[in-house]
């Protein structure tokens, strides 16, 4: 079970998110703003155990440009968690 940090960041406009996990799990990845508030879900589903690596367009879930700023990665899988700070630069 890992989140590796992506790259690049900062991005602008497109970032790669790699993550890893060892067994079949329900996975989710969630952006979400300084605020708490949640940005877009790029993952939510069942996944088998390997490496994945999903790209997110700085873009919110109704496909619109989201402002420069502090993002946060959630990353869920099974009963693990991990968050990771990114930077949107426009």
């Amino acid at each position: 079970f890992a989140l590796h940090a992506n790259y690049p960041n900062p991005f602008n406009p497109v970032t790669n998110i790699p993550y890893d996990i060892a067994k079949e799990s329900f996975v989710t990845l969630i952006i979400y703003d300084l605020l708490g508030r949640e940005v877009i879900k790029l993952v939510n589903k069942y996944q088998m155990p390997g490496k994945y690596l999903t790209r997110w367009n700085g873009k919110n879930s109704l496909n619109k440009e989201i402002p420069s700023g502090i993002y946060f990665i959630r990353f869920s899988a099974g009963d693990h968690s991990l968050v990771k700070k990114i930077t949107l630069l426009k």
